[in-house]
């Protein structure tokens, strides 16, 4: 899956789209909705957590692989960002071996529609810090046609994890990875839910998260923020591992 381009991401962070999904078929979890609350968070404001925390399961719930009906306007991110394999591990003593977890509130849009053709989810914390989980509605669906006349396709439950495309600002630095496993726990008008994990995410100058990067018409400008003298030098990869849970 490919990035999108940064004037569609800017576009939908800034107004919103409305878009009709088509699908059809629901499946339910063998595990009864969940009946945990989110946990409320304070808009625009950012949270370091214990890294415990971002390896939490996420909610069980209804997953309608028709995508009806999706809207969304509270609720919360968590994402651990950490070094890969390749990373050279952080000192001992260090928390969780250089790992620190992060909480975003829902942010934007309530539709997470963008067309023609992705699912959008935004999150943010305080200045440019954020994230954003995109996938593929055909993901979701299985590709399946809209009914045609007295015909309505219909697909199999969801079993397995999809590809999405997860970025993350932090501490003024953006990651993104095109290639991250998404295993949706819950997708149905009452919740959103699931878990993600990105085994390496890079950085990358252009931010959509900030209101105005315009790193793509303009290579002598950067929304990154660089480090102040003496502090260790910003990865160029990063592994993200986390969950989310939305409610109407």
């Amino acid at each position: 899956m490919t990035d999108l381009p940064r004037p569609i991401l800017t576009g939908v962070l800034a107004f919103g789209i409305l878009a009709g999904v088509a699908g059809c078929g629901a499946q339910h979890t063998d595990t009864a909705m969940s009946s945990s609350t989110i946990t409320p968070t304070t808009p625009a404001t950012s949270r370091t957590l214990d890294p415990e925390d971002c390896v939490a399961q996420a909610p069980q719930g209804t997953i309608d692989r028709g995508a009806h009906n999706l809207s969304f306007g509270k609720g919360f991110l968590r994402v651990a960002i950490g070094p890969t394999d390749t990373t050279t591990p952080a000192p001992t003593g260090t928390p969780a071996q250089g790992i620190t977890c992060y909480e975003f509130a829902k942010w934007g849009p309530v539709r997470p529609d963008v067309p023609p053709d992705s699912l959008l989810f935004v999150f943010k914390g305080a200045g440019i810090d954020g994230a954003q989980i995109e996938f593929l509605v055909g993901e979701l669906t299985g590709g399946v046609l809209p009914p045609i006349g007295t015909v309505r396709p219909r697909v199999g439950p969801l079993t397995g994890p999809i590809n999405a495309q997860v970025g993350v600002s932090a501490e003024g630095t953006y990651h993104h990875s095109p290639v991250c496993a998404l295993t949706i726990t819950a997708m149905s008008a009452e919740r959103a839910a699931g878990s993600f994990s990105c085994p390496s995410a890079a950085l990358t100058d252009a931010n959509p998260l900030a209101p105005d990067d315009d790193v793509s018409y303009d290579a002598d400008e950067s929304s990154t923020v660089p480090p102040p003298p003496g502090a260790p030098a910003v990865p160029p990869a990063v592994s993200l591992t986390g969950w989310f849970d939305l409610r109407p």
